[in-house]
């Protein structure tokens, strides 16, 4: 009995989260999913739990998901399948617009769910889907958050030459601070095997000094570039 109620606790619980992700402006990383997040491993350990009352009733999302609207399209489009004879005319009649404006906003998506490889691998199928080559989406890919195995695979399938692309393995072709001129005069332009591990616009100021830390004690080859913003005083009189 007790069994059968955490499984209950915990399928409410996950439930719930799923719809706080797609409701809250952080996804995931909002108080009410990290707060689930917390029941969830109380309840899956076998304890009680109790959801408070506030996280029982999430908003309505104020623009569809992006993975709902994935999923409607693969539903429409599985529909026209099957009520076409003819696979290949289906696939002319979709707009090639349509399908390019959507991996966009996939790729460009400011979501929490999913990782940067498995949006990737999302995106690379609904082009094949709809015949179009990916080369031209490569600038909406963030390769400083993908592995080296990721990057093998990814470079694998799309047949990426290091040479012709080395964005893939140079995450300093990307970089904020550091011009085209300043990577050329320092040979920094070709294929260079580092990734990123910082930014302030991304991982924000107040975790500097743990990344920072992290930088200096786990790994014996780095690279620090820092660009430093003076704001001037202007006295009015």
């Amino acid at each position: 009995m007790t069994r059968t109620i955490a499984s209950v606790g915990v399928a409410r619980v996950a439930a719930l989260h799923a719809k706080w992700v797609r409701s809250a402006e952080k996804g995931a990383l909002s108080p009410e999913c990290q707060e689930l997040n917390a029941l969830h491993s109380k309840a899956v350990d076998g304890g009680k739990i109790k959801i408070p009352d506030r996280l029982k009733t999430p908003p309505e999302p104020k623009e569809d998901f992006i993975l709902t609207l994935l999923e409607k399209d693969a539903q429409e489009f599985q529909a026209r399948r099957a009520a076409s004879s003819d696979n290949r005319e289906t696939l002319r009649s979709v707009d090639p617009e349509d399908a390019k404006e959507l991996i966009i906003r996939l790729l460009q998506s400011e979501q929490n769910a999913l990782s940067e490889y498995e949006l990737f691998n999302l995106a690379l199928t609904y082009a094949r889907k709809h015949n179009l080559a990916f080369t031209p989406f490569l600038s909406h890919v963030d390769f400083a958050a993908l592995t080296l195995a990721e990057k093998y695979a990814m470079s694998s399938t799309l047949e990426l030459s290091a040479v012709e692309h080395p964005e893939v393995w140079n995450s300093l072709i990307r970089s904020e601070i550091l011009t085209e001129r300043d990577l050329y005069k320092r040979s920094l332009g070709k294929p260079f095997p580092i990734q990123r591990l910082y930014s302030s616009k991304t991982n924000g100021m107040k975790t500097f000094f743990e990344y920072l830390k992290i930088a200096t004690q786990e790994y014996s080859r780095k690279l620090l570039l820092i660009q430093v913003t003076i704001l001037k005083r202007v006295a009015i009189y």
